[in-house]
């Protein structure tokens, strides 16, 4: 039995073997790779990027050349016919240029081409803001005095002009928060997902914080300032003061006065049959949140 399985396996191996000494003929295709490319210049997609070709040789060859899967790579300071955004190179199947760069030792009967095209654009860098798309929920009596804050604000991209000079802001992967009563931070990705693989952003990630603290509300009763009054006009309004009411963070809530609001009504806006202004906050400090007039509109008189 051992006798049997030796000379099965021995003429098995014999016979690999007289079948990979044979010739055959085989259509490849071969990956093209340019190096060199100027720093100012980005790879174009329209570039020539692979090679067909017939390859002749024993098995044993061709095996070794669909093991390895070769690379047929082209400097641009060997380029034949350059200009400012496309390079050429001549390829010759019978040069032996060819058969080193493949690494082939049979013949190459037939190529696709005789001329690949490298096309480049030019590189463009700019700075970018970062938004964020967000949600952010805080728990009853929470809030955020500066609310998100984002480091870095911008990133840099990079990529063909022509598609860099259309891209005005850059969004991250969404942030949803639900009761939040706490310090946040986390890290959030760029989202690129949009982009060809020509564009480059640096960094990938910014990182987002929220501040939190607690929230009370606090209103001020401000008095109203009327623009616009013709010469030789009196005005009476009813009120003569509107209350502002606000959310504002407990540490802050001390700082804030009456001198930090300013309640406007103009009266070149009011048409000859209203008897009534609308109100205009133009003044409020920054650390407040939610702020509203508890009255859109006064009554007013005219005196002659």
């Amino acid at each position: 039995m051992k006798t049997f399985f030796f000379f099965l396996i021995f003429t098995s191996l014999l016979w690999l073997f007289i079948q990979f000494s044979k010739n055959y003929t085989r259509e490849v295709e071969v990956a093209v790779q340019y190096t060199n490319i100027p720093q100012d210049k980005i790879f174009n997609e329209e570039s020539d990027q692979a090679l067909r070709m017939v390859l002749n040789g024993n098995g044993f060859r061709l095996m070794s050349h669909n093991w390895k899967k070769r690379i047929l790579e082209f400097n641009v300071e060997d380029a034949v016919i350059s200009d400012d955004n496309q390079y050429y190179f001549r390829v010759n199947k019978e040069s032996a240029v060819l058969k080193n760069k493949l690494d082939f030792k049979g013949r190459v009967l037939s190529i696709q081409k005789d001329t690949l095209r490298l096309k480049v654009d030019l590189n463009l860098e700019k700075k970018i803001p970062v938004n964020i798309a967000q949600d952010i929920q805080y728990a009853v009596g929470y809030g955020s005095d500066k609310g998100l804050v984002v480091s870095p604000d911008s990133v840099m991209i990079s990529g063909p002009s022509q598609v860099i000079d259309t891209i005005e802001r850059i969004y991250t992967e969404n942030l949803n928060l639900e009761g939040l009563n706490v310090d946040y931070t986390s890290e959030l990705n760029i989202d690129v997902s949009s982009f060809s693989s020509t564009i480059k952003v640096v960094p990938s990630k910014v990182e987002a914080n929220i501040l939190v603290s607690k929230f009370t509300e606090g209103n001020q009763k401000i008095p109203i300032t009327i623009n616009n009054i013709p010469e030789g006009v009196e005005i009476k309004i009813f009120p003569k003061e509107i209350t502002v009411v606000y959310r504002v963070g407990l540490d802050k809530y001390n700082e804030i006065s009456q001198r930090d609001f300013m309640v406007v009504a103009d009266y070149a806006k009011v048409s000859e049959e209203s008897s009534f202004l609308t109100l205009e906050l133009v003044n409020k400090p920054g650390s407040i949140h939610d702020v509203r007039l508890q009255e859109k509109q006064v009554q007013f008189v005219v005196l002659k």
